[in-house]
C-alpha cells in the first residue's frame, strides 16, 4: 500500500513544531497513516455498532453526529471502501453535506475494549440513505482517555431523534456538559478541501467529569492531554478554528450539539493550573442544540481509564487559582463552643468562591498570621460535606500557640488561610457494622463521618449498624452532646455509648453516659455483639495505643482497625515498607529559597531536621507524612521515604519530614 504523499498539512505541521515534535518522530509515525484500510480495520469497522462522523453544511461549518445500527451496518467492500447503511442522525435536518465528494471523518471506538480506529475520506456516491467513502487516510489511535462502558442497545426500537436549540444557560444542557467524561470533536482544514490531509476530522476526547468547562464568557474550555502528536484536530483549529462537539448522556441516549469556533491556547500559566494539561481549547458556541432519542443505548457506569486520576478539572483549576502558596483566605463565618475546651470554627471562603471539596475524616491545614510569622497546623473537619463551609472543632490547649491564638483572639469576620483537605481517615465502602471508638477531641472525625453516612443512607447507600463510643471526662468535656443523644433517638441503626472516666455531681449513669470506666476490649465485649466489625480510632496516644493493642490481641485483623494518629511513630507493625535502597554517605542539600547549603549524613535525620539543624525554620505539623504541612517544591535530585508517607505529595513536590537524599546534590525550595 502506498504512503500518502502528504500526511500532515500546514496547519497541523505548525502545531507539531510549536509542541516541539521531532521531524525525526513525524517521518517514522507517517507509515502508519495509510491510503487504505488494512484488514483489522476493516474488521474493526464492521463489527461496530456506532460510529462518529464529521460531515460540513452548506457553509462549510464542521458538524459531529453519530451513526449507528446493529453490527453490519457499516461495511468494507474493499480496502479502500466504507460503506455505512444508516444515515447519520440528524444529517437530513441540519443539511449536511453527503455528496459525491464531499469530505467525511470518523471515529470508531469499541467501548469495551478502548480499541480506537480514524478513517477520513471522500463520498463516492450515496443512495437510499446508504453512503459509500473513499479512503483517503487511515490510521489508529491509542486507547488513552477512553473510558469503557457495557451498552445494552435497542437499535431496533430507537426513537427518531428529535432537536431543539438552546444554550449553555439552560440547566440539563450545563449539567449534561460538566458531568461529561467522554464527547466527540469534528474539524476541518481551511480552504479547498481536497483530499489527503485537506479533510475533515471526526476525533474522541475524554476525561475526568468536570474536565469540560463552561466559562463565564458562554465559551467552553477543554485540555489537550498527551497523546499521539499528530495533532489532526489541533491542526485544524489552527488552520481553519471552525469546531463542532458532540457531548453524549450514554444513561439517556440524549446529547448536546454545538458548533462554533476553537483556538488554541499556549499561555503556561493557564495550562500550568490543570493537571495533565498540555495545552488549552476554547471554544466559542455559535449554535448550541439539545438532542434526544441521539443515542439508542442504555450505558452502564464508566470504568475510567487507568491514567485518569493524574489528570484535573476545571472545578479543581479554578480553586487553585485562588489559593496564594497553596493557602486560600477564610473567613469565621461563627464561633459556637461545644464543651468547656472545645469550639467549632464554621469557615466560609473571603473570596466569595465554592470551597474544595473533602471526605468526610479529612484534615484541613490552616495558617495563621501572627505579627510576622505564619503559624501552621491541621485539624479534623468536623462534618460532612455541605458545598458551602468547613467546621473545625479545636480543643484550646494550655500551650497550644495556634489554639490559644483561635480560641481567645479570633472572632467571626476574622481571617485565617486554608490549605486543601487531605488524609486517608474516611469510612470504607463495604457493609460491615462501623465501631468508632474516640476520645476527647478525637470525636471530630467521628462526627464528621457520622454525618457521612445518614447523607449515604439518604442517597440509597445500604444501611449499617453504627456503635458510636465516646470516652470523655464528664459532660463539661464532652462535646456535641444533645446533638449526638438526638440522632441515637432519630435512627435506630445509631447505638451510641459515652463513658465518663471523672463524672461530676450532676452527671448521673444511664442519662448524662453510660459507662464510669476508662474504655477497653472488656468494656467493648460488654457493649458489642459478636461479628465482624471496621473499627475506627481516634484520640490521646494513649487511648489509641491500649485499644490498638487489646484489639489485635483479641484477633481483629489490622485491615479492620483504622486510625487517625499525629505523632511521629505508628500505633502497630507497619503495613508497607519501601525495600532497601542504598543511600548515599554523603549529600549536599540545598534550600533554595533561604540560600543556605548543608551536609546531610546518615545521622542527619530527615530534610526537615537538616532544615532545622541548619537555622531555618521549615514549616511542619504531624512529623509523619500524615498531613502535609511540610511539602515543598523538589527543585532538583532524587529523595527516598524509608517509610511510605500516608500523605502522596504533590507533582514535583517533597514531604521533608519523612524523605531523605537518595542523590549527592538535593535541592529543595525552603
Amino acid at each position: 500500500m502506498k504512503k500518502v504523499p502528504d500526511v500532515f498539512h500546514t496547519g497541523e505541521r505548525a502545531v507539531q513544531a510549536r509542541a516541539d515534535v521531532p521531524d525525526t518522530w513525524l517521518k517514522q509515525t507517517e507509515s502508519f497513516v495509510r491510503t487504505e484500510m488494512p484488514q483489522q480495520h476493516r474488521d474493526f469497522f464492521e463489527s461496530l455498532p456506532l460510529l462518529f462522523l464529521a460531515l460540513l453544511d452548506r457553509n462549510g461549518r464542521p458538524w459531529c453526529v453519530p451513526a449507528f445500527g446493529a453490527p453490519g451496518f457499516v461495511v468494507s467492500p474493499a480496502p479502500d471502501l466504507l460503506e455505512l447503511r444508516r444515515t447519520p442522525v440528524l444529517s437530513n435536518e441540519f443539511g449536511l453535506d453527503r455528496s459525491t465528494d464531499a469530505s467525511v471523518g470518523i471515529v470508531g471506538i469499541d467501548l469495551n475494549s478502548r480499541r480506537r480506529n480514524r478513517m477520513n475520506g471522500r463520498v463516492q456516491h450515496t443512495s437510499d440513505g446508504a453512503m459509500t467513502i473513499q479512503v483517503d487516510q487511515s490510521f489508529g489511535n491509542c486507547p488513552q482517555y477512553i473510558q469503557t462502558r457495557a451498552m445494552a442497545a435497542a437499535w431496533q426500537e430507537a426513537k427518531p431523534a428529535s432537536r431543539r436549540q438552546t444554550t449553555l444557560h439552560e440547566p440539563e444542557v450545563r449539567r449534561m456538559v460538566e458531568a461529561a467524561d467522554t464527547f466527540f470533536i469534528a474539524s476541518r482544514a481551511a480552504g479547498s478541501l481536497d483530499g489527503g490531509s485537506a479533510g475533515v476530522d471526526a476525533s474522541h476526547r475524554g476525561g475526568r467529569p468536570g474536565f469540560l468547562g463552561i466559562n463565564d464568557d458562554d465559551s467552553l474550555s477543554f485540555p489537550d492531554f498527551s497523546g499521539n502528536r499528530f495533532f489532526n484536530t489541533l491542526g485544524n483549529i489552527e488552520s481553519d478554528g471552525r469546531v463542532s462537539l458532540f457531548i453524549p448522556d450514554f444513561g439517556t441516549g440524549n446529547a448536546v450539539l454545538m458548533t462554533g469556533r476553537g483556538a488554541i491556547d499556549w499561555n503556561s500559566a493557564r495550562v500550568g493550573s490543570f493537571e495533565g494539561a498540555e495545552r488549552i481549547v476554547d471554544v466559542v458556541p455559535e449554535e448550541v442544540w439539545h438532542i434526544t432519542s441521539a443515542l439508542p443505548v442504555a450505558a452502564s457506569a464508566p470504568e475510567p481509564w487507568p491514567g485518569i486520576d493524574s489528570t484535573g478539572t476545571w472545578k479543581e483549576a479554578r480553586l487553585a487559582a485562588l489559593k496564594t502558596g497553596g493557602y486560600r483566605r477564610f473567613q469565621i463565618a461563627s464561633k459556637r463552643k461545644e464543651s468547656d475546651s472545645i469550639t467549632s470554627f464554621y469557615l466560609t471562603p473571603a473570596d466569595g468562591g465554592p470551597i474544595e471539596p473533602h471526605v468526610a475524616g479529612q484534615f484541613l491545614p490552616v495558617r495563621i498570621q501572627k505579627d510576622d510569622d505564619a503559624i501552621l497546623r491541621s485539624y479534623t473537619i468536623s462534618q460532612g460535606p455541605n458545598g458551602h463551609d468547613y467546621r473545625l472543632s479545636i480543643k484550646r490547649e494550655p500551650k497550644g500557640l495556634a489554639s490559644r491564638i483561635l480560641h481567645d483572639e479570633l472572632e467571626s469576620g476574622d481571617i485565617i488561610e486554608v490549605g486543601s483537605p487531605s488524609g486517608n481517615f474516611v469510612l470504607d465502602e463495604g457493609t460491615q457494622p462501623i465501631v468508632m471508638l474516640s476520645g476527647g477531641v478525637g470525636i471530630t472525625p467521628m462526627i464528621a463521618m457520622l454525618d457521612a453516612q445518614m447523607a449515604a443512607l439518604r442517597g440509597g447507600a445500604p444501611r449499617r449498624e453504627v456503635y458510636f463510643i465516646h470516652a470523655t471526662q464528664n459532660s463539661a468535656s464532652q462535646a456535641f452532646r444533645k446533638e449526638l443523644a438526638a440522632l441515637a433517638a432519630q435512627y435506630d441503626w445509631l447505638h451510641l455509648f459515652t463513658a465518663y472516666s471523672a463524672p461530676l455531681k450532676d452527671d448521673f449513669l444511664g442519662d448524662t453516659h453510660r459507662i464510669e470506666a476508662r474504655l477497653s476490649v472488656d468494656v467493648l465485649s460488654r457493649l458489642l455483639p459478636f461479628g465482624g466489625y471496621q473499627f475506627y480510632l481516634c484520640g490521646p496516644e494513649m487511648f489509641m495505643r491500649s485499644l490498638y493493642s487489646g484489639l489485635r490481641e483479641i484477633g481483629v485483623d489490622r485491615s479492620h482497625i483504622h486510625y487517625e494518629f499525629f505523632g511521629a511513630g505508628e500505633l502497630g507493625e507497619s503495613e508497607e515498607i519501601t525495600p532497601t535502597v542504598v543511600l548515599p554517605e554523603r549529600a549536599n542539600v540545598t534550600f533554595g529559597r533561604s540560600g543556605v547549603q548543608a551536609e546531610w549524613t546518615h545521622q542527619s535525620g530527615t530534610l526537615l531536621e537538616t532544615a532545622e539543624a541548619a537555622g531555618l525554620k521549615p514549616n511542619y505539623n504531624c512529623r509523619s507524612g500524615k498531613c502535609g504541612a511540610c511539602a515543598t517544591q523538589l527543585v532538583s535530585g532524587v529523595v527516598h521515604y524509608q517509610r511510605s508517607p500516608v500523605i502522596t505529595p504533590g507533582k514535583g513536590e517533597v514531604l521533608t519530614c519523612c524523605a531523605v537524599p537518595m542523590s549527592e546534590d538535593v535541592q529543595i525550595d525552603i
